[in-house]
C-alpha cells in the first residue's frame, strides 16, 4: 500500500485523470498526498515584465512567473483533489527541468508512489519512470470519453440512471422512447450512442445512428443472443454489451473510441471482453453464428 503519492501536475486534462486515479489509491491507504508543479526555466513573456515593471515588484522575473503560474495551476490541482475525497495535500512549485526536479522531490521527500499523466506532461512521464528506481510509478491515461456527448435510449428508468452515473465525465442525454431518440439523432450532434434493442426498437434507431456515421453501441437483456449479436455486427454497430456487464461501459465504450483512434474495426477487442462470457451462457453457438 502506498504511504506517499506524488503527483506532477500541470494544468491539463492528463494530469487531472492522475488525479482521480491517485484519489482512489489514497483513499483506501490513508498516503499522504503531494502536489508538485515544476516551472521550466523558460524566457519570460513581455506581457509580465510590464506587470512587474507597473505594479513595481522586487523579486526576480522568474520567481513571479513560478507563483503566478503555478499557484494557478496548483490551485486547479488542489481543487479536482478535493472534489475526489483528498481532504488535505501537500503542494509545492520548483523550478527547472521537469523530470529531474520530480525524481529529486521523489527522492528527497520519500514518495514511495509517483502517478503522472501520459500526455499532459509531454515526454517527462516515460522519462521519471525510467529514473525514479525506489518508486512505483503510475502512467494514467487520460479517459478518451473525457467530454464527449453520449445518446442513450432504454425503457428502464433505473438503467439510464444507472449508466449516467457510470459515465461522469461525459455529457449525457437519456430518453426512454423511439420517438424522441429519433428526433435527438436527426437534430443534434452526438459522440456516441448507446442503444436499448427491446422496447425502444434499437435497429431501426441503429439505422439512424449510422446514417449520421455516430459510434453505436447495443446494450441489451432480453434480445441477447447469438443471433442478435451477430446482427448488430453486420448493421454497423460499433459494439455489442449485455447488460450483465454494464458495469464496465467505461472500459468497453474507451475500446470503440480507442480502436477509432488507431484505425481498427471497433470489435477488435470483443471477444477478449466477452468469449468466454457468451461460450458459459451459450456454448458454440456464438462461433457459429459470428462466422455466417
Amino acid at each position: 500500500m502506498a504511504d506517499k503519492i506524488l503527483i506532477p501536475v500541470d494544468g491539463s486534462q492528463h494530469a487531472f485523470s492522475a488525479i482521480r486515479f491517485a484519489a482512489d489509491a489514497a483513499r483506501q491507504s490513508g498516503a499522504e498526498v503531494h502536489l508538485l508543479h515544476v516551472v521550466k526555466k523558460t524566457k519570460i513573456p513581455e506581457e509580465l515584465g510590464e506587470y512587474i515593471r507597473v505594479e513595481k515588484i522586487d523579486e526576480p522575473p522568474l520567481e513571479v512567473y513560478r507563483n503566478l503560474m503555478g499557484n494557478h495551476i496548483i490551485s486547479g490541482a488542489q481543487k479536482v483533489a478535493k472534489e475526489n475525497g483528498i481532504k488535505s495535500t501537500e503542494t509545492s512549485i520548483l523550478l527547472g527541468d521537469p523530470a529531474d526536479v520530480i525524481v529529486e522531490y521523489a527522492k528527497a521527500r520519500h514518495v514511495d508512489t509517483i502517478v503522472l499523466g501520459s500526455q499532459g506532461l509531454g515526454d517527462v512521464s516515460t522519462r521519471v519512470c525510467s529514473r525514479a528506481t525506489h518508486q512505483t510509478c503510475v502512467i494514467v491515461r487520460r479517459s478518451l470519453l473525457e467530454g464527449k456527448k453520449i445518446l442513450i435510449v432504454d425503457d428502464e428508468p433505473d438503467i439510464l440512471e444507472t449508466l449516467e452515473e457510470l459515465l461522469p465525465m461525459c455529457d449525457v442525454v437519456t430518453v426512454s422512447r423511439f420517438d424522441e431518440a429519433k428526433e435527438l439523432l436527426e437534430g443534434q450532434v452526438f459522440d456516441m450512442a448507446i442503444l436499448d434493442i427491446m422496447g425502444v426498437n434499437g435497429f431501426e434507431l441503429l439505422k439512424l445512428a449510422k446514417a449520421k456515421n455516430l459510434l453505436a453501441v447495443m446494450l441489451t437483456a432480453h434480445a441477447l443472443s447469438p443471433e442478435t449479436t451477430a446482427k448488430a455486427y453486420k448493421e454497423g454497430a460499433a459494439s455489442y454489451v449485455p447488460k450483465e456487464k454494464m458495469t464496465d461501459i467505461v472500459v468497453y465504450l474507451n475500446d470503440v473510441l480507442e480502436a477509432v483512434e488507431k484505425g481498427k474495426n471497433s470489435w477488435w477487442r470483443w471477444f477478449e471482453r466477452f468469449g468466454s462470457f457468451y461460450e458459459k451462457k451459450f456454448g458454440a453457438s456464438l462461433k457459429k453464428t459470428t462466422d455466417e
